[in-house]
């Protein structure tokens, strides 16, 4: 089973993404790919923060009581 990647390499294969692009050398075909790159990062982290958020839900809602919506 492949380890899921962390939060923390999310965010680092975002800056890397960003500091590629700002960088102004890129040819169009490599930066639409270091794009991509970056966005998928950002998707991903942001699964995993909901799913964290929704954790987090399910430890404070009282035993018997249904967890907070949205």
């Amino acid at each position: 089973m492949a380890r899921q990647t962390s939060i923390e390499d999310h965010f680092q294969q975002v800056e890397e993404a960003v500091a590629a692009l700002e960088t102004g050398e890129l040819s169009l075909e490599d930066a639409l790919v270091r794009y991509e790159a970056g966005l998928r990062a950002v998707r991903q982290a942001k699964a995993q923060l909901d799913r964290y958020a929704a954790r987090l839900e399910e430890l404070r809602a009282e035993p018997g009581e249904p967890p907070a919506a949205g």
